[in-house]
């Protein structure tokens, strides 16, 4: 689990947890980003992931450019199914 600088400000996760330009690079599988708006920074700390999944209710947020797969919609909306259909998945 990672954040942005926002969450780390808050002090939501740890600053060890940030990615971007100010943070951590990390290049994981699959990068989920919920609610993130997606700028410059952060897409440099984790641009090179596999496959990067958004969701976010901008549909001009700015990681759509970069994502393999968007889901322009609230994240509070989304993760419930998103969790059930992995929950499913797994069997």
């Amino acid at each position: 689990m990672a954040c942005s600088r926002p969450v780390a400000d808050k002090k939501w996760l740890p600053k060890e947890r940030q990615v971007g330009t100010s943070g951590k690079t990390v290049k994981p599988k699959v990068y989920i980003a919920l609610g993130i708006s997606g700028a410059f920074q952060h897409q440099a700390g984790m641009k090179n992931a596999g496959t990067i999944i958004a969701v976010n209710k901008d549909p001009k947020a700015p990681i759509f450019g970069i994502a393999h797969y968007g889901i322009v919609d609230d994240l509070f909306k989304v993760v419930p199914t998103l969790t059930e259909k992995v929950k499913e998945m797994k069997g």
